[in-house]
């Protein structure tokens, strides 16, 4: 489900240049958006994900899921700025990074979402790792009905937990990432 765009979204449609080409729309710049939130730059790999590419929500080449992991547990995040549940769990994701410091990834989804949204969202909640944008939802589909939805991907790229709902303690989070990828933090 696409979420409308509000009244005054700059959006214009655009005639592209060349025969036959057809019309495109044009968004707003995001770059001031992308720079204020400094998100981290996506992943080159990720893991034995479903087949999907999608793009950088920081600017930046796309990411396709299922090509090799980097080698470094990852949790992948699936969130949108309009899901409260996501908004809660933010600042204890955020929290937990500050902990890990390098010893575990952490991939964003923003999922079925508006990129000036999430790129504020990003912004005011201190959400700083890489993230990529499913504007249709089919990685939340694949492993849940609704987000939050957490991927625990090891060192190989393997799927090894799914977390449904969100992380509500940085405790929860630590004990999981222990318990599923093996990694102390």
């Amino acid at each position: 489900m696409r979420r409308a765009l509000p009244a005054g979204a700059a959006l214009a449609l655009v005639a592209a240049c060349g025969g036959g080409s057809s019309p495109r729309v044009v968004t707003e710049d995001l770059a001031p958006l992308r720079a204020a939130a400094a998100l981290a730059p996506c992943p080159t790999g990720v893991g034995r994900l479903p087949h999907l590419v999608l793009p950088c929500l920081g600017g930046g080449p796309d990411v396709t899921l299922d090509s090799p992991p980097s080698g470094v547990p990852t949790l992948v995040n699936v969130y949108g700025s309009w899901c409260s549940p996501c908004q809660r769990e933010m600042p204890v994701l955020a929290a937990f990074m500050a902990r890990a410091k390098g010893r575990v990834a952490l991939l964003g989804v923003d999922t079925e979402d508006e990129p000036r949204l999430a790129l504020r969202f990003a912004k005011d909640l201190g959400q700083h790792w890489p993230a990529v944008v499913d504007d249709d939802g089919r990685l939340l589909r694949h492993y849940a009905s609704g987000p939050p939805v957490t991927l625990f991907v090891d060192r190989t790229g393997a799927v090894v937990f799914v977390h449904r709902g969100p992380f509500t303690s940085l405790g929860q989070v630590v004990t999981d990432v222990q318990r599923h990828l093996g990694v102390a933090v």
